[in-house]
């Protein structure tokens, strides 16, 4: 008898696959999906001759691995969403692992704390790095490594919502800024995101580069500005600084594959199905975020509020573009990863305290913004 999971309950038929799917292969229970999938993709890489059948079963009455993660129009009754996901989700809000409203007495003045619900009226899509999965033509979607829920990393968010402030505030006003307000616009966003990627002694690349093409006659002032911000001599490095925004991960409720079907242009006959893992149109996700201006500590109040506020209106403008407009999802300009207008949550500030919004459009969290800002 071997000792390792995988090699004892390995598999090389297609009856194998039927119990595997089912839960009750070899005289054992396999209550974990997650496991199931495990197993099928080395009963499908053992024998190539099982391999389409492991990944979707009979072509009338379905099977294996697709029916674990897809039931047609019902994404909340696949055993995935059901026996894996809707467990491990109470799982986590039981032990304390989803993001909750922190203390804000305990934080520097000026900390502020955002959270909402949002559902997608677009499929997510996310590549994941599990090295080992069903077979080439699926295309795993980002799960976290321990309980295989579907989720949205913090760096990810970060990254995109740094892209899309950058768009709405530089890429397209470039032509209407001055050098200055456009030196001043990136050195706000450097504060709340912190340094840009690329941004070597010598030469720029990457973000820092494309920002120093937009503008050039910018660059300039925006350098100026972060040595008069950190007290640096004229050739000393940039620093490598941390920003404003902290992100947390966003876990969402369902899975499902999209199927593409590649066709012969000879025989117009279809090929090789590719199966892309995502999160279906009416999923859910919690979007969190939390602003600490620590680099403001031991400043007057009413400047660290008046920046704080800025900074409020300046993240949720782009957060509402990103969400409504842009996108949060691979292929996004494909118009994958948008969401409703409809979200329900609260903003908390160190000056008027938690704010709640139900059932809200963001343009009332824009106004929600603008209120608790004062203006």
């Amino acid at each position: 008898m071997s000792y390792d999971l995988y090699v004892h309950l390995s598999g090389e038929s297609q009856d194998d696959v039927r119990t595997v799917v089912r839960g009750k292969h070899r005289n054992g229970e396999i209550p974990d999906i997650a496991a199931r999938i495990r197993i099928l993709a080395g009963i499908a890489a053992y024998k190539e001759g099982i391999k389409e059948y492991a990944v979707s079963g009979d072509r009338k009455k379905g099977g294996g691995y697709k029916s674990l993660v897809h039931k047609k129009d019902q994404p909340k009754t696949t055993p995935y969403a059901m026996d894996l996901i809707a467990p491990y989700r109470d799982l986590m809000k039981k032990i304390g692992l989803l993001p909750t409203t922190p203390d804000l007495n305990v934080l520097p003045p000026g900390s502020w704390f955002l959270q909402f619900t949002f559902t997608l009226v677009k499929p997510w899509i996310s590549k994941d790095d599990a090295p080992f999965y069903m077979t080439e033509s699926v295309n795993p979607v980002r799960k976290d490594k321990v309980v295989k829920v579907p989720y949205m990393a913090a760096p990810s968010w970060k990254g995109l919502l740094r892209w899309t402030m950058m768009h709405i505030r530089l890429d397209l006003k470039k032509d209407t800024l001055t050098d200055e307000e456009f030196a001043q616009e990136r050195f706000r966003q450097t504060l709340l995101f912190g340094d840009e990627k690329g941004e070597e002694p010598g030469q720029t690349q990457d973000f820092a580069g494309y920002l120093d093409a937009l503008k050039p006659l910018a660059r300039d002032t925006y350098i100026r500005l972060l040595r008069h911000r950190y007290n640096l001599k004229d050739n000393d490095p940039l620093p490598h600084h941390a920003g404003r925004l902290y992100f947390y991960p966003t876990f969402f409720d369902l899975i499902d594959v999209e199927v593409i079907n590649p066709h012969s242009r000879k025989t117009k006959a279809g090929t090789h199905p590719i199966y892309l893992e995502c999160v279906p149109t009416s999923a859910k996700g919690t979007f969190t975020m939390l602003y600490v201006p620590f680099d403001m500590i031991g400043q007057p109040e009413g400047e660290v509020k008046k920046q704080a506020a800025e900074d409020l209106r300046r993240v949720t403008d782009a957060v509402s573009a990103m969400m409504l407009t842009y996108g949060f999802s691979a292929k996004r300009t494909s118009g994958y990863g948008t969401a409703e207008d409809r979200i329900s949550g609260s903003l908390s500030t160190t000056w008027t305290g938690k704010r709640p919004f139900n059932n809200a459009p963001f343009h009332q969290l824009v106004n929600l913004t603008k209120e608790v800002s004062g203006d």
